[in-house]
């Protein structure tokens, strides 16, 4: 590959290069902050459907420490999915009350509602933590996925622009070449001459040994006897 066509090439390689990466990082947020929503609808309507369980009790009149079914109920819920790491019901005081599942990290989602009674006063919550590994492993492998994607279609688009810059820059040559043989035939020969190069510069060494002779003609006729008789 030429100069000319590593100069030409470079460029391009490299802005494809970085339109691809910017396109896989907006996709990957993007699919990011898709998935985090969709779990946290998931999860609200757990907590939901866990605290309108327990609000029967409440509105019986029980406080948060005497709602028998609060362990089984949330007990239960644990056991539906492996990915929750611990669901606690705390008093108004923020006091656990009923807990099940391991200590919860700071690492994990974490979705709450307010417990309240029919007249509307709080009388605890409760919150469900939930594992980010099953987030994390399939971003992951989609990120992975993406990225392979990506750099195939550099590879792809730096062979198509080499290629394609290649030609191009042959083409130029072999025109370049046409034209300098048509004005001097002593110039190398092009083995695929440029034929519309060739009838353009033909008729410009055409146009201008026409010109050449005009010129040679006006100088004979500015020095010949009629132009010196009419200087007299």
């Amino acid at each position: 590959m030429s100069r000319l066509s590593v100069t030409i090439t470079a460029p391009i390689i490299l802005i494809s290069v970085l339109a691809v990466a910017l396109t896989v990082f907006l996709n990957i947020g993007k699919l990011d902050r898709t998935l985090t929503e969709l779990e946290d609808s998931r999860l609200r309507f757990t907590v939901n459907a866990l605290r309108d369980n327990l609000e029967t009790g409440l509105d019986l009149g029980l406080p948060v420490n005497g709602l028998g079914n609060a362990q089984a109920a949330i007990d239960f819920e644990a056991a539906q999915d492996a990915g929750i790491v611990a669901i606690i019901v705390r008093d108004p005081a923020g006091v656990p009350v009923y807990a099940t599942g391991r200590t919860p990290d700071k690492q994990d989602i974490r979705v709450a509602s307010p417990l309240s009674n029919d007249l509307g006063v709080t009388a605890g919550s409760v919150e469900l933590h939930y594992s980010r590994r099953a987030h994390d492993a399939f971003m992951s492998g989609i990120t992975g996925q993406l990225l392979e994607a990506a750099a195939l279609a550099t590879l792809l688009t730096g062979v198509l622009a080499a290629l394609g810059i290649r030609l191009w820059v042959r083409r130029i040559h072999r025109t370049l070449g046409t034209i300098e043989q048509a004005f001097d035939p002593r110039a190398p020969a092009v083995e695929k001459p440029d034929r519309q190069a060739a009838e353009l510069a033909l008729e410009v060494n055409r146009t201008a040994g026409q010109a050449g002779r005009d010129l040679q003609e006006a100088r004979a006729a500015l020095s010949g006897p009629d132009a010196a008789g009419a200087r007299l």
